[in-house]
């Protein structure tokens, strides 16, 4: 089975020419001519370059262009295939490096999908102006093995023994304390790494990271229906009667998506046909909506009687892109769904006031996003369950960041009965979505936040003052700004 999904993921890639998935060329590397020595204030005039090419497991390092008072490493690193026999197979896994000091603090962020080629800072990384680590999740091409064997391969402990073996390797660099971030599945990705490594960082700042502990046992539907209350009912009724809209209608809408997919090259075999692709698409829509846009595009969604049909297409298409639960758009994610189904879990759908119109019930889940070579998938319960525990009872300098209208907060982390003496806590955006980040909480929980975190890093201020303002960091556009502007949309991939 791994031989045939490897090859099916990189012939997907090749037919797409999905270049997102490939690193582009690197800029021509940046000179260095200093020696090393082992003093801080020397390290920080030797040739850095080459001190993370000696690292035992760096096979390549690049040098890019990054804005001034910082430097920017793409690094591949070698990992076993398998933790469980170090000495055995190694595959490349890609990192990279956001340099500002060596006695800075330093973040690692864990993505939960591929990485990001451009340079930027996370927010975290902007609040204590640190160092930054990115590390690719294992199995999200390119950073996947010749011969993957999924079932004990693509395990969280997997992952976090990749993380704590980067983490242990670039520990000899950087004198700061390390603090890890993650977002949403890279988030879940930070927590499952101190659960198996609580010692390689000092603290832990997890953004809309949901915690499915008991997959059977499921928050979302509930969520889902009620979510922001009464006051926005009409709205939720709003984007119901667009769903039903479809459903009723499902021929005019079914010949339209089978248009769409041969305009653009879609085909839906995952997940069992155009018209299943079709229904599937109508119920991650509602989801999609409190994702990504939330309360404030309420005032846009339109009343399904008073618009046409392509009206409506053209709406859900601006929310939830047709395209999502295609092939195409699906491949390059397999690992989620593999891991979703697996171990991590995921949403039932919210199928509640569209029952009557379904034909394929129960369909839209992860296990049935996946190509039948990959199908069935063994899960392993116990996973959740353990980290479940261990956060609400012993995890420590834990911060977890959640969106009060995000789907994905209906099954949150929680710290359990000490957690303030364990310094675990969770705080969460007001009607904030999956693009919830510290710099829009209420101003008090704000200023409590920051402290909180500059105090895990050991920094009182990054600009020497006692202050605890959010623009107490220097702003970097180029990196900052992409960052959030990324997040406060809503789809981040972690």
């Amino acid at each position: 089975m791994a031989g045939r999904v490897r090859a099916l993921v990189c012939a997907t890639a090749s037919v797409l020419g999905l270049s997102l998935l490939v690193a582009p060329p690197a800029p021509a590397e940046v000179a260095t001519t200093s020696t090393t020595t082992g003093s801080a204030i020397a390290a920080e005039a030797s040739p850095l370059l080459e001190r993370i090419r000696r690292m035992g497991i760096v096979t390549r390092a690049t040098e890019l262009r990054a804005p001034r008072g910082t430097r920017f490493f793409r690094i591949t690193v070698a990992v076993p295939v398998d933790h469980a026999q170090p000495d055995g197979p190694t595959f490349e896994l890609r990192v990279n490096l956001l340099h500002r000091g060596f006695a800075r603090p330093m973040v690692v962020e864990t993505s939960g999908y591929r990485l990001w080629d451009a340079p930027y800072r996370s927010e975290v990384t902007h609040i204590v102006d640190g160092n930054q680590l990115d590390i690719e999740h294992r199995f999200f091409a390119p950073s996947l093995p010749e011969q993957p064997d999924w079932e004990t391969q693509l395990t969280i402990r997997q992952v976090a023994d990749d993380h704590h073996r980067v983490i242990t390797a670039f520990k000899h660099l950087y004198e700061g304390r390390w603090l890890s971030t993650g977002d949403s599945k890279g988030g879940m990705a930070a927590t499952y790494h101190r659960r198996f490594y609580p010692g390689d960082v000092a603290a832990t700042i997890a953004y809309v990271a949901p915690n499915d502990a008991v997959d059977d046992r499921d928050a979302y539907p509930a969520f889902l229906a009620r979510v922001g209350g009464p006051r926005l009912a009409d709205c939720r009724d709003r984007l119901v009667a667009l769903q039903r809209r479809v459903l009723q209608r499902r021929g005019w809408f079914r010949d339209r998506l089978s248009a769409h997919s041969s305009e653009h090259v879609l085909s839906w075999s995952y997940i069992g046909g155009v018209d299943v692709g079709l229904e599937a698409s109508v119920i991650d829509f509602y989801f999609g909506f409190w994702q990504y846009w939330g309360a404030a595009a309420c005032r846009t969604v339109p009343v399904a009687r008073r618009i046409s049909n392509a009206q409506v297409w053209r709406y859900i298409d601006s929310v939830n892109p047709w395209s999502n639960l295609s092939d195409q758009r699906r491949f390059y994610s397999l690992p989620y769904h593999y891991q979703a189904a697996a171990q991590i879990g995921g949403p039932q759908p919210f199928e509640g006031r569209l029952r009557d119109l379904l034909k394929h019930p129960g369909t839209d889940t992860p296990a049935n996003i996946l190509p039948k070579a990959m199908k069935p998938v063994p899960n392993d319960p116990s996973a959740m369950a353990d980290i479940d525990a261990w956060v609400r009872t012993s995890a420590r300098r834990m911060l977890f960041v959640d969106g009060q209208f995000d789907p994905w907060a209906a099954e949150p982390f929680r710290c359990g009965a000490d957690a303030a003496e364990r310094e675990c806590r969770r705080v969460v955006v007001p009607r904030g979505t999956h693009g919830a980040v510290i710099a829009d909480l209420p101003r008090r929980a704000r200023v409590r936040t920051l402290r909180v975190i500059r105090g895990w890093a050991g920094v009182r201020s990054v600009r020497g003052r006692t202050t605890s303002s959010y623009d107490d960091a220097r702003w970097i556009p180029e990196l900052d700004g992409r960052y959030l502007e990324y997040v406060r949309s809503g789809r981040r991939s972690g």
